[in-house]
């Protein structure tokens, strides 16, 4: 509160000036203050979520630094739908918040949440917006992104459609990839070069109809997504197996078009300060069927036998929740429920000549899940959160009719969050537990053919990873510290050993190793970031220093064992500049230094990686806006390279990152969103299909 007291002196004028703090602590996370920003300039929410601490965009893929892909919330609803991300005005964000340590009240297996909060904007009748993004990888021909949403609202019913349509394609080279083996007595080097193209087209379409007034809320929707995709691989292998013979193969895999339908609904209803949320979902996709055929040849004629396979799937799975809040004893109280279920099949059927078993399997999953969580503040200064979550899982695994997995398990969650101000400085102490269930892919026990020595086969036995992460986090002013210190148990990593012969158990195959996934020993992550996000006029730049080291996760490298795994650092600057004439500029830059281990996995090299992008608003009220962006800019030569090694193998891998270029334009008018506030019931099962 600023004031001024009376004095006999008469001033003719009093101007009071102010430095916006950029960052403040939130429950299990940091939130940034976008309204009022250079942030607030940007043209698209893409590049408003670059500028955000511990937050990785690359293309429209969203990541939290450490924590994988998100969930997603706009002011306070799920986003099931990511076109909505895209409809986002970054002039009317409040802020953005990123939680790394999620509450009970979210999905045990979710990593990260990025909680968006706008202004709302009043308004009726007919709203839209247009997006038009065509971008081109160096090496490949150009894409193409459109995008439109109408929402038209009279009274308190909204009625709206949206409609994605893409073209994509991309490219990979992998310049050298060297695998030595060593099993016994027995050494073997075989080196690959390969250039991989893919491309496709995904669409999908939304409609629905909204009611809501001042007591309640209820709505439905129905989407429809169809995508298709087709890639080729060009490889040579040398192998010293055949004395340094070039082996050269060319594989070409085609996925025709795969549709599926998810209609929802949702009921809210407001009793006095409460709010209750139903919830239903429902999820179907056709069965895909995926043609791979590999041709080989000690010429590029390929002159040996080509080899032909096919593999596909089809899911099904539906769901309730039941979410309840209000206010409790001076608190905040936030109970809820749900059921999920979810019916998946899979086939392989490989090539005779490779004399693998064939997979026709099921895969029937049930999950039951209740929590609470209760928030209260102390003395008006600290506020505690306190949550519990339960889930019961039933699954159950077949395969040829035959069962092999009968899955019964509960798992108890709990969350704790406490924060306040301590000596002027924002404090936050917080804890959580979480589980990383297997994707569906993985629990799979089909062979899939990598090259002539190598293969991979999945595990239905794989036990879902646990971890448990304590997290604290320091805020003053423009600087914020973050340490966290993660323990997991049976976090999910694969390996490599012989490949025992398929029709024969007894047997070993030679020369072959089996790349396959387990569970790894329990061991700890230690973590600490620095974010130092100071605003000097038109320049808003956010430094982002970051370490990571593992304790307890001991590699066996051939015959030695390595338990001392050298820390993996990350710097990251990121740079906004508003000028003048609605004009802002994005600049980003990503260091890796060299010698940095994930897991098995140690980079190698140091990497410098930048984005740049530049953008303005046109137009009465910005309603045009136009960008232009460059990613994946390499200011080093060397390609990305990373080795993995195992007790049998080693594997070093040189890759090229490919810079891609694009531009959009995109037109809104009128300003009516619709109030659709469905949260659906199903995210963390479709995740993981």
């Amino acid at each position: 509160t600023l004031t001024l007291s009376e004095s006999a002196t008469l001033l003719e004028e009093v101007a009071i000036t102010a430095n916006r703090v950029s960052h403040r602590l939130v429950a299990g996370g940091l939130s940034t203050k976008i309204e009022g920003s250079p942030l607030s300039k940007l043209t698209d929410i893409y590049s408003v979520l670059r500028g955000i601490p511990l937050v990785e965009v690359e293309n429209e893929k969203v990541k939290v630094t450490g924590k994988g892909t998100p969930v997603i919330y706009i002011n306070d609803r799920l986003m099931t739908d990511p076109n909505q991300l895209r409809e986002l005005k970054p002039y009317l964000i409040k802020d953005i918040q990123v939680i790394t340590n999620p509450g009970a009240k979210y999905s045990s297996s979710v990593g990260a949440v990025i909680k968006i909060y706008t202004r709302r904007e009043p308004g009726s009748g007919l709203s839209g917006y247009l997006e038009v993004r065509p971008s081109k990888v160096k090496g490949c021909k150009m894409d193409y992104g459109t995008y439109f949403s109408f929402n038209y609202r009279k009274d308190n019913w909204d009625f709206f459609v949206n409609s994605w349509n893409g073209n994509w394609r991309g490219i990979n080279i992998t310049d050298d990839a060297t695998f030595i083996g060593k099993i016994g007595q027995d050494k073997w080097t075989n080196t690959t070069s390969m250039v991989s193209k893919f491309w496709g087209n995904d669409h999908n379409f939304t409609f629905g109809v909204n009611y809501s007034d001042d007591l309640q809320s209820a709505g439905v929707q129905y989407r429809l997504s169809a995508d298709n995709d087709f890639s080729t691989s060009e490889g040579k292998l040398i192998s010293s197996l055949q004395q340094n013979k070039p082996l050269y193969s060319f594989t070409e895999e085609s996925k025709p078009w795969i549709y599926a339908h998810r209609p929802s609904l949702y009921y809210l209803r407001k009793i006095g300060q409460w709010k209750t949320q139903i919830d239903i979902d429902y999820y179907e996709s056709t069965k895909s069927e995926k043609a791979t055929t590999t041709k080989r040849g000690y010429t590029e004629a390929y002159e040996l036998k080509a080899l032909k396979g096919r593999s596909g799937d089809k899911y099904q799975s539906a769901g309730a929740r039941l979410d309840i809040d209000g206010p409790l004893w001076g608190g905040s109280l936030n109970v809820g429920g749900g059921y999920s279920w979810a019916n998946n099949s899979f086939f392989n059927y490989s090539d005779p000549e490779l004399k693998l078993p064939d997979l026709n399997s099921t895969l029937k999953e049930q999950t039951y899940v209740l929590y609470a969580e209760y928030s209260h503040a102390i003395a008006q200064k600290f506020m505690l959160t306190a949550g519990l979550r339960m889930e019961h899982v039933r699954n159950r695994y077949d395969n040829q009719a035959i069962e092999i997995k009968d899955y019964i398990k509960t798992n108890l969650f709990p969350t704790l969050s406490f924060g306040g101000q301590l000596w002027g400085v924002n404090t936050q102490l917080s804890f959580r537990s979480q589980i990383n269930r297997p994707s569906f892919w993985r629990l799979q026990p089909d062979y899939q053919y990598i090259s002539r020595f190598e293969f991979q086969v999945g595990d239905p036995n794989l036990k879902p990873g646990i971890s448990y992460t304590t997290q604290l986090m320091l805020n003053k002013s423009w600087v914020t510290l973050m340490l966290s210190h993660e323990y997991k148990v049976n976090s999910l990593t694969q390996t490599t050993q012989p490949m025992r012969d398929p029709n024969d158990a007894t047997k070993y195959l030679p020369y072959m190793t089996l790349i396959t996934h387990i569970n790894a020993d329990p061991y700890s992550i230690l973590g600490a970031n620095i974010i130092l996000s100071p605003r000097i006029k038109w320049w808003h730049p956010t430094f982002t220093f970051g370490a990571m080291k593992l304790l307890g996760y001991d590699l066996q490298h051939f015959e030695e064992t390595i338990t001392n795994r050298q820390a993996f650092i990350f710097l990251n600057w990121q740079n906004q500049i508003t000028l003048p004439k609605e004009l802002t500029i994005s600049a980003n830059i990503n260091y890796l230094p060299s010698g940095g281990n994930q897991d098995n996995m140690e980079i190698l090299n140091s990497m410098i990686n930048s984005s740049f992008e530049i953008s303005k608003r046109w137009l009465k009220n910005n309603a045009l806006t136009t960008s232009f962006s460059v990613s994946n800019l390499k200011l080093t030569s060397s390609p990305m390279t990373v080795r993995v090694v195992t007790r049998y193998t080693e594997s070093t891998v040189k890759q090229q990152v490919l810079p891609r270029a694009q531009f959009t334009i995109a037109y809104r008018f009128n300003a009516t969103k619709q109030k659709y506030q469905g949260k659906g019931a199903l995210g963390s099962v479709i995740n993981r299909m």
